[in-house]
């Protein structure tokens, strides 16, 4: 997602924290309070080296890492021991091109593990100065970029900024909820694998905030996760945690309008993000399986073998599947008194996006009109095409086995079926 921002005066923040001077600080658009990018750590070497960089901390057992394009190994960029990612450009969020030199480090945090593991999180803590100080009453837009590395068994929600008075200390997880805790306005799962997500929100300040800690502040018993599945390219350990790249802290003061009284939202631009729908998460697997034909068997069992299969939202045909069509058709012309039944099916995910989305609604009837179309255009008369049956996610597919994952499964449920009708 690419931030976007309006045409306002800009002016500059002087910050004077020594032990923070490798922050990059500057007053911008909608008066830019703070924004930090962890630019300017010193060698960075290994994991959990949140250390490296002056002024910041991480207050529990489990520290934060930084990543740099100067390191190797674990905590290099973009590839490193959690997966790949390049740095974020610090004005609009978007990925960087390799060959620019600006943005070389990113930090990382763990948000979630399940069971035993719960107590192991790591969160990021920023102090706030002088210089930085939000103003009793004054409505700001907090805003960071997060990534989902691609050694993530989970993504989860709950992502969030907790102002708090004294800075955390202790090695448990950092629970808090109220009024100084800033989730995002939907509070999404964060399940993007490449590219940034901004995480935002409008907040009023309440004047005694003196530190920033972002992190995951719910329990797991009110997190939301969603199990993700591993790119194919990626080489990584997968490992049953939600670890989150982070980068571009970024607070900015938001304008009231004078007539509502109420603050400009368009000013954090994220806040309007809508929630991701089901189709983002749509799988790209297509279940493919030679159909197993031999002399012995009748037309009824040839043809029924020809089953074909559709990737997720499509009806649309792959090669694989006009070969499996092809078969059929020159068995129709062979056999012209042979009529056959075409059957559809959809998987529950689609059933879901089709109440969100029109073009998915019905997707087992798409594919099953798409392919009596398909076969009809090779010369059968329409009539030798006796009905088209319906089972949307019905009857599930006799392929699918017991120790199948769920992408699996639901791939071989999307599917069309024939049957010869008997004579």
């Amino acid at each position: 997602m690419k931030f976007k921002t309006n045409n306002m005066t800009k002016w500059a923040l002087c910050f004077g924290f020594a032990s923070l001077a490798n922050f990059s600080f500057a007053q911008e658009t909608f008066k830019q309070i703070l924004s930090v990018s962890f630019e300017g750590a010193n060698e960075i070497t290994e994991l959990q080296g949140i250390s490296a960089l002056e002024g910041v901390s991480s207050p529990t057992a489990i520290k934060a890492d930084l990543f740099s394009k100067e390191a190797s190994a674990d905590v290099s960029i973009p590839s490193n021991i959690y997966g790949y990612e390049e740095p974020t450009d610090p004005m609009s969020g978007a990925e960087k091109k390799s060959d620019n030199k600006d943005n070389k480090v990113y930090a990382g945090i763990v948000a979630y593990k399940p069971g035993k593991l719960a107590t192991e999180r790591s969160y990021i803590t920023i102090p706030l100065d002088k210089s930085t100080k939000l103003v009793k009453g004054m409505t700001y837009c907090i805003e960071y970029a997060v990534s989902l590395s691609e050694s993530s068994k989970f993504a989860c929600n709950n992502l969030a900024v907790n102002f708090s008075y004294e800075e955390p200390k202790g090695d448990d997880p950092i629970y808090a909820s109220g009024d100084y805790v800033v989730k995002s306005a939907m509070n999404a799962i964060y399940n993007g694998y490449f590219g940034w997500d901004k995480v935002c929100n409008i907040y009023t300040a309440k004047g005694d905030e003196r530190y920033l800690t972002i992190g995951n502040f719910d329990r797991n018993e009110t997190t939301k996760i969603q199990a993700m599945k591993k790119p194919k390219d990626s080489e990584v350990e997968a490992l049953a945690h939600a670890y989150y790249y982070v980068d571009n802290i970024i607070i900015r003061l938001v304008e009231i309008d004078p007539k509502t009284k109420e603050p400009k939202k368009e000013q954090c631009a994220c806040y309007f993000n809508r929630p991701p729908k089901i189709e983002e998460s749509f799988s790209s697997l297509v279940y493919d399986k030679t159909p197993e034909v031999n002399e012995k068997m009748g037309i009824d069992k040839k043809i029924a073998a020809q089953t074909i299969y559709f990737r997720q939202g499509k009806y649309s045909i792959t090669e694989n599947a006009k070969t499996n069509l092809d078969f059929i058709v020159n068995q129709m012309n062979a056999n012209p008194s042979l009529k056959i039944e075409i059957i559809g099916h959809n998987d529950s995910m689609e059933n879901k996006a089709g109440e969100e989305d029109e073009k998915y609604k019905m997707m087992d009837s798409q594919r099953a009109m798409f392919v009596k179309s398909y076969i009809i255009k090779q010369g059968i008369d329409e009539s030798r095409i006796l009905q088209t049956i319906l089972m949307s996610d019905k009857v599930q597919s006799i392929e699918v086995a017991e120790d199948d994952d769920e992408e699996t499964k639901f791939a071989k449920n999307r599917r069309v079926e024939f049957k010869v009708v008997p004579q």
